[in-house]
């Protein structure tokens, strides 16, 4: 009985872009535990305004309308102002480096191996 071997896919990466994307990866999951360890030390949950957020993030005020719409961070109420916990910011500033580099990766240039 034969097996089919699936075909092997390659990405090819530039030797500079890979650096970037490994220092990127790097520098995230170190922010992420650090962010983690102050998060944990507080005793007050910390909250961010929307523009605080956005600055912080690097996005528009349009982009964290639309996360919000699709559920992927909610905000709380206090005096007619959303505020974003920063946890939560921190996840969903990882789901958006994620699609980014998911994208960056679909776009490279493939070689199948047979």
């Amino acid at each position: 009985m034969n097996i089919p071997k699936k075909d092997q896919i390659y990405v090819l990466v530039t030797p500079e872009r890979l650096e970037s994307l490994i220092k990127t990866n790097f520098m995230l999951s170190k922010s992420v535990m650090l962010f983690e360890y102050l998060c944990s030390q507080s005793k007050y949950p910390m909250y961010l305004s929307a523009r605080a957020a956005c600055e912080i993030l690097g996005i528009s005020a349009e982009t964290l309308i639309v996360c919000r719409h699709q559920r992927l961070i909610r905000p709380k109420i206090y005096r007619k102002q959303f505020l974003y916990n920063a946890y939560d910011l921190l996840a969903l500033s990882l789901k958006l480096n994620q699609r980014n580099l998911q994208n960056a990766i679909r776009k490279a240039p493939r070689v199948v191996v047979r």
